[in-house]
């Protein structure tokens, strides 16, 4: 199996390129640190092939993605992992901060999806799956641009799945809820205490596993739908949420 993974230098992209490669699949990972990538392509051996870029450079993008097409032949799992997330009041978001969180959370992962589309129809049984977030159910206040992005992105999968039937590409979205990771640690500096004994924050690895399943077609029959992953803590209030929101094509995965 040869994966795409953006956003693969550090957390659940990092996860994700791990675990594949345990699992014997060949990663290309992509980001714009040189260096994370060079250490972890050293630490992954040759199943890892690193491509720096900067995915919100669509023209540069693109012609990377394409030339990993013209090199492997085919590409059987794209994962559109990198994102960006900012707290930001309604007043503080300003139409270039928008744009911004939309440029890197929706648009490269189109532009991705768009590059490789034509190699995924000849090759057929490929899967795309979006790194969304439990945010685009029912976001923090401050989550203005994020939360839009993240719907928006799901609609990506939607579409291209409907599309992709035909020729046997499946779209899936992954919701985490919160991830243990650099991102994170950021926006919540204080750590993220549990609650009544449960976990309140999920690690890489949980979401770098359903991730696999999907990639290896163990998720099939929910191509095209949300796959939600809160942590342990957060498990009853999202029940609660899917119930008062019916139809909404959501499944919980813990």
């Amino acid at each position: 199996m040869i994966a795409i993974v953006t956003g693969a230098s550090t957390g659940i992209g990092a996860a994700i390129a791990k675990l594949f490669i345990k699992s014997g699949h060949s990663v290309v990972g992509l980001a714009r640190d040189t260096d994370k990538l060079t250490a972890l392509a050293r630490a992954l051996g040759n199943a890892f092939e690193p491509r720096p870029c900067d995915i919100t450079d669509t023209a540069v993008f693109s012609a990377v993605l394409r030339q990993i097409a013209d090199d492997h032949g085919r590409v059987d799992v794209l994962v559109n992992n990198a994102g960006t997330a900012k707290a930001i009041p309604i007043e503080a978001t300003t139409p270039d901060e928008f744009r911004a969180m939309h440029e890197l959370n929706v648009v490269a992962p189109a532009a991705a999806i768009h590059a490789l589309w034509p190699t995924m129809q000849r090759h057929g049984d490929a899967r795309i799956i979006n790194v969304s977030s439990l945010a685009q159910l029912d976001p923090f206040p401050g989550f203005f641009a994020y939360a839009s992005s993240k719907s928006a992105l799901h609609l990506l999968t939607v579409v291209a799945n409907a599309e992709g039937e035909p020729f046997g590409i499946r779209a899936f979205t992954v919701a985490p809820g919160v991830v243990d990771t650099p991102l994170h640690r950021a926006l919540m500096p204080d750590s993220i205490p549990p609650v009544d004994g449960l976990a309140s924050a999920l690690q890489s690895g949980d979401v770098a596993k359903v991730i696999l399943e999907i990639a290896e077609g163990k998720r099939d029959d929910r191509a095209g739908w949300v796959l939600a992953m809160p942590a342990p803590a957060a498990v009853a209030s999202l029940r609660r949420w899917v119930i008062e929101h019916p139809g909404g094509g959501v499944e919980i995965v813990s």
